[in-house]
């Protein structure tokens, strides 16, 4: 599809950016919500492995728990709800932004 950009007269760069980045979009996207869940999951390992300093934020939360919820953790937690959130909107529209079916039609199933 590249090739055949560059043949009807775009140049590398408009190719990369017009072709194949959208074409990629959804893979980098899936991989990133993959790779946050697989490293958010992993929290035993990351609990029993971690030194004192630096913590991940699994353990930190975990670590605040244990003496009484305070309205920080509160605070990451809404701020993770609102990211995944905010990322899933986000996978569901991109191809309605580059002209292709699909994305929010998944929802309705039309």
């Amino acid at each position: 599809m590249e090739e055949a950009a560059m043949d009807l007269g775009a140049t590398r760069g408009q190719a990369l950016r017009l072709v194949t980045l959208p074409a990629l979009l959804p893979s980098i996207l899936a991989s990133a919500v993959l790779i946050f869940a697989l490293v958010f999951d992993d929290f035993v390992l990351a609990y029993f492995t971690t030194g004192v300093d630096p913590q991940p934020l699994s353990v930190r939360i975990y670590s605040a728990i244990r003496f009484g919820v305070q309205p920080t953790i509160n605070a990451v937690g809404t701020l993770m709800l609102v990211g995944s959130i905010g990322l899933i909107v986000l996978a569901l529209a991109i191809p309605r932004l580059f002209g292709r079916k699909g994305g929010l039609d998944l929802l309705s199933g039309k």
